[in-house]
């Protein structure tokens, strides 16, 4: 899918962890990128054992990059994405 830089996909992400559920959005613009940096916010979770793919890790919709902070859009440039943890 090509999407404009100003737009970010949501990928809407379910994994087991240790002791849990673990729920977070990755914004980025596809999903090789979103199952890469959802393992690296795993990892810095001490959850790299989780077992994620794209079932877990799915596409949801887009949103303006525009709606988001200046701290997550300069993630968004330099990372090609980044977190949103959200409540599980």
């Amino acid at each position: 899918m090509n999407q404009s830089s100003n737009t970010v996909q949501v990928f809407d992400t379910w994994v087991q962890g240790k002791t849990g559920t673990i729920h977070f959005d990755v914004m980025t613009t596809d999903e090789d990128t979103a199952l890469r940096l959802a393992k690296t916010y795993l990892a810095s979770l001490g959850e790299a054992e989780a077992f994620i793919t794209t079932e877990e890790c799915r596409f949801c919709h887009n949103e303006p990059l525009a709606f988001f902070s200046q701290t997550q859009q300069q993630k968004f440039t330099k990372h090609g994405g980044f977190i949103l943890p959200m409540p599980s």
